[in-house]
């Protein structure tokens, strides 16, 4: 019996040290990474507030990428960045998450959202309030925003499309660009803006077929392989939408076409990255989500504070090539991705 005493003793020590050295553990502070940390000269007691920057897929990495640039381009401006959205499309979800915000009494809502109108009446709402709206991304309804943030007129991401394509192929023979969906009137606009520069500039490139993917990796590989068959003088197939270079080049792959067939235009890197490696395609035209994510907050920033933003050139800190036309903003700068780069991208 004594012997169990002791034990039941120990035990209880043991069980006592283990709770302590818990509760020491949790009420240590968090020490985040140096390289997570936001840089500015403002001490967060002297902010000015905060700015809200909303998306409508937080789980993905195109969005995941702006946070860190969003936050540096508040805090340089003065203030503090609220960067989140919904995990996938999910309006409803994300009309509550932008009702949410107004009880924060952030100073700015910085919003992309897929549907262009139904977020528009709680940020009418918000701006009854004084808080400032900016879309990005995709631009939503007028009465719901103070002014869109863009990276360009998206017809005219087209040009460095086409470039890229003739630094591939030369200035002369057969292409064909896959579209997402065919009647969609901004993806019409950009092949119609890609048909008229090169009728302009390289009058002896000819395009032989536009087909759509809609949004369907399996569909572009399938497409791409009908293209190849149908004109067996084909040297490049264009994506038109970022999700298309990817299955082109994969298709090119299977054909056992590398070399004579290249995939060209829109892609996010890390789509594009196995097809730059293969050598079925050499580049791919986007843009840096993050650079558009700080665009929009510092355009938010400025409108809290009343920066004048003139018309033509705004002037708007960090980015020299931004114009403004009314109540749009285009800062105008697109990335090009090759096998030399594209590791130095994650989204």
């Amino acid at each position: 019996m004594k012997r169990l005493k002791i034990f039941m003793a120990v035990i209880l020590v043991v069980a006592i040290t283990l709770s302590i050295a818990a509760c020491g553990q949790s009420a240590k502070p968090t020490v985040e990474s140096p390289s997570n940390e936001t840089k500015t000269d403002t001490p967060k007691e002297d902010k000015k507030g905060t700015i809200a920057v909303l998306n409508y897929v937080s789980s993905a990495p195109y969005f995941a990428c702006g946070e860190s640039k969003a936050k540096e381009a508040g805090a340089k401006a003065g203030y503090d960045v609220i960067y989140t959205g919904t995990p996938n499309v999910d309006t409803p979800k994300l009309i509550s998450l932008i009702q949410d915000m107004l009880q924060k009494d952030v100073k700015a809502l910085v919003v992309a959202s897929g549907d262009s109108t139904s977020v528009a009446p709680v940020l009418k709402e918000a701006r009854a309030k004084g808080i400032k709206v900016v879309s990005w991304d995709l631009d939503i309804a007028k009465e719901g925003r103070d002014c869109y943030a863009g990276i360009m007129d998206l017809a005219e991401l087209g040009v460095p499309m086409v470039e890229e394509m003739v630094k591939t192929i030369g200035d002369e023979g057969e292409f064909a660009i896959v579209t997402g969906v065919l009647t969609n009137e901004f993806l019409q606009a950009r092949i119609k803006r890609i048909e008229e520069y090169i009728a302009e500039k390289y009058p002896k490139l000819k395009c032989v077929a536009i087909e759509g993917m809609d949004e369907d990796p399996q569909k572009a590989f399938a497409v791409t392989q009908n293209i190849i068959s149908a004109h067996p003088n084909i040297k490049a197939i264009m994506s038109n939408v970022s999700t298309g270079l990817g299955p082109i080049g994969k298709a090119i792959e299977q054909e056992g076409k590398i070399g004579q067939v290249y995939a060209t235009g829109q892609s996010t890197p890390q789509l594009a990255k196995p097809v730059l490696e293969s050598g079925a395609a050499e580049s791919a035209v986007l843009w840096d989500p993050g650079d558009w994510a700080a665009f929009a907050t510092t355009i938010a920033a400025n409108l809290v504070d009343g920066v004048e933003m003139p018309e033509g050139n705004p002037n708007i800190d960090g980015f020299p090539d931004a114009t403004r036309q009314g109540d749009v903003f285009y800062f105008w700068k697109t990335l090009v991705f090759t096998k030399d780069n594209v590791d130095q991208f994650d989204f």
